[in-house]
Order: C-alpha cells, then sequence, then structure tokens
C-alpha cells in the first residue's frame, strides 16, 4: 500500500560494488561496445548462464535461484563475483524424490489445478512453498500448518528432483547492496557470468497463475516483483491498494540484466484501475526496459500488468519489477570534490526530494572514484587533486531551439532551396550530415562535396553542388559566430581543474572556456623537397639531409629537379608546398633549446608517412597512409640541455602532404557512465572562433569521452557538452577534467571465460583501447593462471598501427581441472624508462543478428577441462614474411574421440599486410595435416586509404604472434604454441639502413 507520499527512499541503480582507484590522469575503462570481435570467439561452444530466477533478493535473506543453461552438464561449482556477504550453495538438479509426505499432498492437493505434479511444472521449490501458502490464505484451502508444512516438503523434493540447477544463496543482513556476478563450473568449464542484485527493498517471487486481473497477485507497495513470462503469451498481473495523491513509480529491469534478452523479451507494463481503464503505459524507458511514473489520481485498488509486446514468453524472460513511491534516476550533485576538502553536495533523482549531503575526501585519499554510501544509495563520487568547481546555469547552458532561432542580424539569414537541396541530396550521406556536427572548414566541406558529387550514384549536378557548397559555408560562418558567442560568455574552467555539470532538460547545450597560457608547437623550419618516393621506397631511402645538414648546398631531387633548404613559418598542408604531390619525400629541421634534460609529450599529425630523429638519434617511426590532423599520435620528446636538432621526413603517395608537431598536450575527459548518469555525452573541443577542433561522442561507445589535444597557440579555448540524443534532467550530471596529458594507455580482453582442454589451447584477444605518449610495445601477461596452464609470450606492437594482441593459453595434458580467477595485464617501459602497467577490463563478446555485441564483466576465470576432442600444432613455431614470395605453415591435427569430419582451418592475428592464400582451408575427413600460405600485401600505388607494404619502415623489436584455430562443428580450438611472425626485408636487398647525419 502506497501509505505515504512521502518517497520510500532505497539502492536501486548500484552498479559499482567495490573501491575503484583511478590513476593520474583519471583513466577511463573505455568499454568497449566498440571492439571489432573476430569470429572465432562467438564461434566457441561454451558454457552459458541464460538466465537466474529470481535475478536477485533482499538483504538478510535466503532465496532459492533457478538456472536455465546450457553446456553445463556436470556442474559442481558456484562463483559469486564481487562484494563478500553472500553464500550459496549449488544443487545440479535430478535426483531422488523424497516421498514421505506424498499421500498428504494428495489427500489435500490431488484435485487442485494449480497443485497437480510438480514434474509437469517448472516453478522453482520456492514457488512452490508460495502456491501452497496461497491456496490456504486465499483461495481458503482447508489445510492446517502441520499438513502445510509436510506439502511443502514433498512439493520442494520433487521440484528439485524433476527441475533442473539451482543454487540456494543466503545474503547476510550486512551485505553491501549491488550487483554481483554468478558463474558456474561444470565438466565444459566455467560458465558466462549472469547479474544478481542485492537490494534492502522487501521482495517477493512471483506466484502462477496471475494472468488476468481476477487472479491478480495482491502487493503491499514499495515491493520488488521477481518474475518470469512464460511461453503461450503469459500476462502477470499485480493488485495494490493505492493512495491519491502518491506519484508511483513501476521500474522493470530485463534488459538491463541480460542484453541478449532483446531477442526474446521485450518488456510493455500498464497501470490500470479498478475498472480496468487503462491509465499509463510504458513499452521502453531505460532502453528496452519500460518505466511508469504515475500520479494516482483517488484512492482505491489499482492493477499493474507486464506481458512480452509480442506475446513471447520462455524461461529466460526474467524481470524484477519495483513498485512504489520509489525514486529513480537518483544523483549526487557535485560529482566530484578536492583532496583534503568537505564537498558540501545535493543527492536528488526523480520521485526524490533534493537533500544535503556532505562528501568528506581526507588528505590521505587516493585520486578516484570514491562510493559514497547514503541511505539514498550508493554514489560515485570522483576524488581530484586539482581545483574543483560547480557548472554557473546562466554563463553557460543553452537550447538548441534557441541557437537554431538566434537574431538574423547574427547572420541567421540562409538561402531555403539551397537549405532544401542539401537536406535532400546529402543527409542521407555519412560523409555529408549537418556541417553543425563536423569538425571541418568551408574550404575543407567544398573539397568533401566536390569529391562526393563525383561519385557514379550521386544525384548532384554541377549546378547543385555549387549551391550546397554556398550553403554550407554559409552555415558554417553562422554557426561559428554564435558558438563564438558562446564561448566568449561561458563559464572558465581553471587549467588544470575540473568541473561538475549537468545537462538540466532536453536539447540543453553547455559550453566552456578555459585558457591555455603558451602555446607549444615547434618551429620555425627548414624544409627540403621533394626527393622521390617512387613504388613507396622513400621512406627507407637515406637521402642526403639524413646523412649532413648543410643549409646552403643545392641537392638533386625527383625528376632531377635541383633543390635546396628554405626557411617557412607554414605548417599543415602548407609546410612543404600548397599544392598536392604524388610519389615524394620531405624533410623538415627545426632546433629547440632548452635549459635543462626533459621530456616533453610531442603531438602529431602526419600525410603520409613519418620519422623523426633528435640529435641524429631515430626516436619514431611510422610507415602508414592517412589524411592529416592533429594528434593522430602523441609520442615522448627527449630534450637534452641546450640547443636540440630535430628532423622530420615526410613521405606522400597522392595528393595532399604536410605534418603537424605540438610539444605538450592536454587530456579533457567527460565522466558520465563511471558516474551511474543516463547522459550519452558528445564532447566538442572548439576555438575562440567557434570552429570545432576535435569531437569525441563516446569513448569507444561508451557513455564517457576523452580528447587527447596539444595546443600550437596560447588563447582562449571552449567545450561543449550535450546528450548525443538530445536527452536531458536533473539526474544527467557529468565530471569534466582538464589536465596534462601523461603517458597511459587502456586495454580490454576477451574471453572472460576461457577454458582449456587438458593438452588443448585458447585463444584470448586483448584490443587497445588507448595510448598516449609512447611508442614502445605493450607487454602482454597472464596473472594468477591455474597449475598447468602455461601463457605465450605477446605484445601489442605500434608498427602498421597495430591495436591488438593475441595471448595462447595452453594446459599441459595432465593439468588439474581447477578454475582460477585471473588477471590479463599489459605493461609498457617507455623510453623514458616510465612503467606502466594495466589490467585489461575482462569482455564478454555475444551476437545479435549477425552483429557483435559486448558487455563488461567483473573478472576472467580460466578453467581446465578434460581433454580436448583434438590438438592443433604447427611448424615452424616462427617465420618470416619477405617480399620474395609465399611462406608455408603446415598445421598437424591430432583427432581425439574418432573425430574423422571435415575440419576449416582459420587464422587469427595476421599483422597488416599479411595475407592468407585461402581465407579457409579445408582438412579433409580422415586426414591430420594441411598446409596454409601466407602471402606479402603490397600495394604501392593508387589512392592513399588503398596503399600497404609492411616492409617499409618495419623496426620490429618483437615478433607478431598469430595461431591457427580448427573447428569441430561449432567448437574452435586454437593451435599451440602460437606463432611468432616476423616481417623480413628481401633477401636480396642492400639498401642502406643506418642513419648518419650532422
Amino acid at each position: 500500500m502506497c501509505v505515504s507520499k512521502k518517497p520510500t527512499i532505497f539502492n536501486s541503480h548500484i552498479h559499482h560494488t567495490g573501491s575503484i582507484k583511478f590513476v593520474i590522469p583519471f583513466l577511463c575503462l573505455i568499454l568497449l561496445y566498440s571492439i571489432g570481435t573476430p569470429n572465432w570467439v562467438n564461434a566457441q561452444t561454451t558454457p552459458r548462464l541464460n538466465s537466474l530466477f529470481p535475478a536477485g533478493a533482499q538483504v538478510g535473506k535466503s532465496v532459492e535461484v533457478k538456472i536455465e543453461s546450457s553446456d553445463l552438464e556436470g556442474a559442481h561449482t558456484l562463483i559469486v563475483e564481487g562484494e563478500p556477504g553472500i553464500k550459496g550453495i549449488l544443487n545440479p538438479g535430478g535426483g531422488e524424490v523424497d516421498e514421505t509426505h506424498k499421500p498428504v499432498f494428495e489427500s489435500n492437493c490431488g484435485q487442485c489445478h494449480e497443485l497437480r505434479s510438480p514434474s509437469n511444472r517448472s516453478m522453482t521449490a520456492t514457488q512452490w512453498e508460495n502456491v501452497v501458502k496461497r491456496m490456504v490464505t486465499e483461495k481458503g484451502a482447508d489445510i492446517n500448518e502441520d499438513d502445510q508444512t509436510k506439502i511443502i516438503d514433498y512439493l520442494k523434493s520433487a521440484a528439485k528432483a524433476s527441475g533442473g540447477m539451482t543454487v540456494e544463496l543466503d545474503i547476510a543482513p550486512d551485505a553491501q547492496i549491488g550487483v554481483r556476478e554468478i558463474r558456474i563450473v561444470g565438466r565444459n568449464g566455467t560458465s558466462t557470468a549472469w547479474p544478481f542484485e542485492v537490494s534492502d527493498v522487501p521482495d517477493i517471487v512471483e506466484t502462477e497463475s496471475n494472468n488476468n486481473s481476477e487472479s491478480a497477485t495482491s502487493i503491499e507497495l514499495p515491493i520488488i516483483i521477481n518474475g518470469v513470462i512464460n511461453p503461450g503469451g503469459d500476462e502477470d498481473y499485480y493488485a495494490f491498494q493505492g493512495t491519491e495523491g502518491d506519484r508511483c513509480v513501476f521500474n522493470v529491469k530485463a534488459y538491463r540484466y541480460n542484453n541478449i534478452s532483446q531477442q526474446y523479451f521485450n518488456p510493455t507494463i500498464s497501470l490500470y484501475d479498478i475498472n480496468g481503464i487503462e491509465l499509463a503505459r510504458s513499452n521502453g524507458f531505460f532502453s528496452l526496459d519500460p518505466l511508469i511514473d504515475y500520479t494516482l489520481p483517488e484512492d482505491g485498488v489499482y492493477f499493474i500488468r507486464i506481458r512480452d509486446l509480442l506475446y513471447r514468453g520462455n524461461p529466460d524472460s526474467v524481470y524484477r519489477l519495483t513498485s512504489g513511491v520509489v525514486p529513480y534516476n537518483t544523483y549526487i550533485y557535485p560529482t566530484g570534490g578536492e583532496i583534503g576538502t568537505t564537498t558540501q553536495t545535493i543527492i536528488g533523482g526523480e520521485n526524490l526530494p533534493e537533500t544535503k549531503w556532505d562528501v568528506d575526501l581526507p588528505n590521505d585519499h587516493p585520486p578516484g572514484i570514491k562510493l559514497v554510501r547514503t541511505p539514498f544509495g550508493i554514489f560515485p563520487f570522483i576524488a581530484n587533486e586539482y581545483t574543483e568547481d560547480i557548472e554557473l546555469i546562466s554563463d553557460n547552458r543553452t537550447d538548441t531551439e534557441d541557437t537554431v532561432t538566434s537574431d538574423e542580424n547574427e547572420g541567421q539569414a540562409r538561402n531555403a532551396e539551397s537549405e532544401i537541396l542539401f537536406q535532400s541530396k546529402c543527409t542521407a550521406c555519412h560523409e555529408l550530415r549537418s556541417p553543425n556536427n563536423r569538425a571541418l572548414t568551408a574550404e575543407q566541406w567544398e573539397t568533401t562535396i566536390t569529391r562526393m558529387s563525383e561519385k557514379e550514384n550521386a544525384d548532384i549536378t554541377p549546378t547543385d553542388r555549387d549551391r550546397i557548397i554556398a550553403f554550407v559555408a554559409e552555415e558554417v560562418e553562422r554557426m561559428g559566430q554564435l558558438i563564438a558567442k558562446q564561448i566568449e560568455a561561458s563559464q572558465h574552467i581553471e587549467t588544470p581543474g575540473a568541473i561538475s555539470g549537468r545537462i538540466a532538460k532536453p536539447g540543453e547545450t553547455d559550453y566552456y572556456k578555459f585558457t591555455i597560457a603558451e602555446g607549444s608547437r615547434l618551429g620555425p623550419w627548414w624544409v627540403i623537397h621533394p626527393f622521390d618516393n617512387a613504388d613507396e621506397k622513400g621512406f627507407d631511402t637515406v637521402y642526403p639531409p639524413e646523412i649532413e645538414i648543410d643549409l646552403k648546398k643545392e641537392y638533386t631531387g625527383k625528376d632531377g629537379r635541383i633543390i635546396k633548404w628554405y626557411r617557412t613559418n607554414s605548417r599543415g598542408e602548407n609546410v612543404f608546398s600548397n599544392v598536392p604531390e604524388d610519389d615524394v619525400t620531405g624533410y623538415a629541421l627545426t632546433y629547440f633549446e632548452s635549459e635543462r634534460d626533459q621530456k616533453y609529450l610531442l603531438s602529431l599529425g602526419s600525410d603520409d608517412t613519418i620519422k623523426i630523429w633528435v640529435n641524429d638519434q631515430l626516436i619514431f617511426s611510422k610507415y602508414v597512409h592517412r589524411p592529416l590532423r592533429r594528434a593522430d599520435d602523441v609520442i615522448e620528446l627527449p630534450i637534452s640541455k641546450g640547443r636540440n636538432k630535430i628532423l622530420f621526413k615526410i613521405t606522400n603517395g597522392y595528393g595532399p602532404w604536410g605534418f603537424f608537431a605540438d610539444i605538450g598536450g592536454y587530456s579533457i575527459e567527460l565522466f558520465a557512465e563511471n558516474l551511474n548518469s543516463p547522459l550519452s555525452p558528445s564532447l566538442t573541443l572548439l576555438n575562440a572562433e567557434g570552429r570545432v577542433i576535435r569531437n569525441n561522442a563516446g569513448t569507444g561507445g561508451r557513455r564517457n569521452a576523452v580528447i587527447d589535444y596539444s595546443f600550437a597557440r596560447p588563447g582562449i579555448y571552449g567545450l561543449r557538452v550535450e546528450d548525443v540524443a538530445g536527452n536531458g534532467g536533473a539526474g544527467y550530471v557529468y565530471h569534466l577534467d582538464i589536465r596534462p596529458t601523461v603517458p597511459d594507455f587502456a586495454i580490454s580482453v576477451t574471453p572472460d571465460n576461457p577454458n582449456i582442454g587438458r593438452g588443448g589451447t585458447v585463444l584470448m584477444d586483448v584490443t587497445l583501447q588507448r595510448r598516449v605518449g609512447f611508442t614502445e610495445p605493450i607487454l602482454l601477461s597472464v596473472e594468477n593462471l591455474p597449475p598447468g596452464i602455461k601463457a605465450s609470450q605477446s605484445a601489442i606492437l605500434s608498427e602498421g598501427g597495430n591495436e591488438r594482441g593475441y595471448v595462447t593459453l595452453t594446459a599441459d595434458p595432465d593439468a588439474d581441472l581447477v578454475h582460477s580467477v585471473v588477471q590479463v595485464v599489459g605493461t609498457v617501459t617507455t623510453s623514458a624508462g616510465q612503467k606502466i602497467r594495466r589490467a585489461a577490463t575482462p569482455v564478454e563478446v555475444y551476437r545479435i543478428q549477425n552483429t557483435d555485441q559486448t558487455v563488461r564483466r567483473k573478472n576472467v576465470v580460466v578453467s581446465v577441462t578434460e581433454s580436448t576432442p583434438l590438438i592443433v600444432t604447427v611448424e615452424p613455431n616462427e617465420v618470416i614474411v619477405t617480399p620474395d614470395g609465399p611462406v608455408e605453415i603446415t598445421v598437424k591435427v591430432n583427432r581425439k574421440q574418432g573425430n574423422r569430419q571435415n575440419m576449416n582451418l582459420t587464422v587469427v592475428g595476421l599483422p597488416f599486410g599479411v595475407e592468407l592464400e585461402r581465407q579457409t582451408t579445408v582438412l579433409q575427413a580422415g586426414k591430420s595435416e594441411a598446409t596454409i600460405t601466407l602471402l606479402p600485401d603490397i600495394v604501392s600505388t593508387g589512392d592513399n586509404e588503398l596503399r600497404r607494404n609492411p616492409f617499409i619502415g618495419n623496426n620490429q623489436t618483437r615478433p607478431h604472434t598469430f595461431v591457427v584455430n580448427a573447428s569441430v562443428g561449432n567448437r574452435r580450438v586454437a593451435s599451440s604454441p602460437a606463432i611468432d611472425l616476423w616481417i623480413g626485408i628481401p633477401s636480396t636487398s642492400d639498401e642502406q639502413t643506418n642513419i648518419g647525419g650532422n
């Protein structure tokens, strides 16, 4: 019953259950929804938890949880990951029925349609107990207490014997509320994880049959209902006594527990009055999870109904329905505070009056996230070493509508016909969406539109093209003027420093400004060009500037041209030439004075390849084809006391060319998801004139954002924060942090439950999410492996823009059948001797509509299982690929258990520029050996995006690693050990490789 108009306070949105330490800078644990996952991950047959029912329980209670699973034969161990406070016992299912009290059941319940043989019902033992009690209390069944106990004991025994797997969880009264993850270990290894939520709100388990209002289950609010939508168009009704004026919330969690459920469960809820009139309905609020927020008009009985939108249902259609005068979208604001201070915050949310709350951050508190535990919930709060500020509403907020309808005197006038033309011809093209959202100048837009109009399928005439270009140029200018005014009037952020803000209403945009005191670009430059770059050979050809520096001397350049050094203050595409040049090489020289030895961060952009020497020592080399933009690479620049010679070498394949080089840099990080905020942020860096410099609409597809950037000039710069979908509200809070960039990286790993057969091998895919400030390889290791498991040596190399590393785990033939929580770790030692160590974020991969999806998990659990059905080896275990021709490897398969079917052999982990003669090699039935051919993949002509040559600019210090996968039905087994691959040079090569100079 809604007995009070005051909200009942409880925790309903807890995502972090323990202390999370940040590093400096605050490392965004970038997840990972954008990981490109290879097919082998999804093809493995692996034990899965399909659902838990119920998916949560109240503190201090014991609950029996039904497990729906696959490939979990021989289940023997329960794993609960997260905060302590839960003990559990696994019941694998099956066994004998204790029929001692069966006669009592038959004499009292044999004719009751709801209490017929439990072997025909899919309910848990707890649900059977609830049914018996309901028959007595609601239906008036004449069963005394002693017989009730005997009937319940019999039904529980029969349900466990005839039903599937269950676990009995005992939740301590002092257990921390929040989400744990459940895994089960069986004969085939460790299962995938499923969340289990511990709350401090009374909860019940749904009791069938409650398929209409007449048979609705009576509930008293506030309450959490654990239910499941069964097959056959199941509908669940609940009845409650409501009070006039109560603002009741009905919040379903289903999709948020299990993203895979979207394939078969789209919950919809409706609120009805006593007369059956529908008062409110929701088909989705938190993505697919519905929510109703409704103020009751009068005292009386109300009904809440939940079903699948398409009248589907299955045992995995599990939900938790929170009901009552309860809050949602709760928040703490401000979102961060300075260490050594006490921050006065406000806790609020929908259906929750704002309440003051002090957050103490003592001097010894580490930087990072502090979990603030309150009667209103647990809130992540950022502890910062730098000055913290709070958004001033009047200074920096603007609405989208206000921007669109600004005064015509501010440049609002536009050519309506040209706008219609742009909308009709261009908005469907991903390159030509609204110019307001792209970081292009009017000139860059002109180039882009011209190029798109020349495509075969473009329906744009030359006249249309010119009108569209004119319209876009006007839009760029108009928006720049409006944004510049917003930046000028916006709130100033101290640098380094941070600010707490929020998108308080839909369509709102927040602007800030900050000051860069000193520009840090290199220059002026002495340049010389063009030398030749025919067939991409310029990158490794040693031209005179690498041997001597004589600014007065003339040299013979490309096509016999006489060239010499000249001085320029230009940069970018104008540093060498203001016109495109194909197949050319150029050098740029500058000197840098320093009062001491020191390390800078150097922010680079190049079109195309780049080499850098400092005092005749090569510090950076990257063979790449790309357009010119700032901060594509951020590396360490070692500077000595006194005068330093810095030499750049740029080669170009096709079109415009040049480079950017800026010293120092800042990391601008916005946290939303880390704070449990619903904000999906777009973070944009602008100059004072309103031009977009860089945008990041969610790091890795997540609801955080980061921009690493070096500023060439001192002055005022702007930041724009908005929700990508235009949403907003009091709970759409964020924390914005600006600080000097330091070397750092982040990685993720999948699978999160590698199961290794004795003598077999599995492959772990480690993906780089962010790398800044170094070019050294990231060494990969696996810690806390079970005895008898060995990990291959591997690394994420920087050559060719590599962003992946592969680690194999191999089990000894006699390894113990055990499991262990492990940690995949990346370690790098920079050229300055700084050691950086980061743990990989575990990621589970699943597949929906032929598309890989990912979800972050708490741990990686490695298990050893019985012998694998086959063992795959490769000879040789080290290969060198050169331009001379193909390289063959021999794959040997030791088939076991009578396996004689065809197998598909595929390769995972080949570096850029190496390809397979055949993507899939078929090992015929009964055969045990096959040959796979590797080929060099060289394209040295054409547009830049087509060109590649792994043998140019190769400075490998560690090998690439790859493996061969052999598929057995829908299971794939990796080869062992991983094969080392080196990128070699032609056997007849006599090219110079030494670096000289003065």
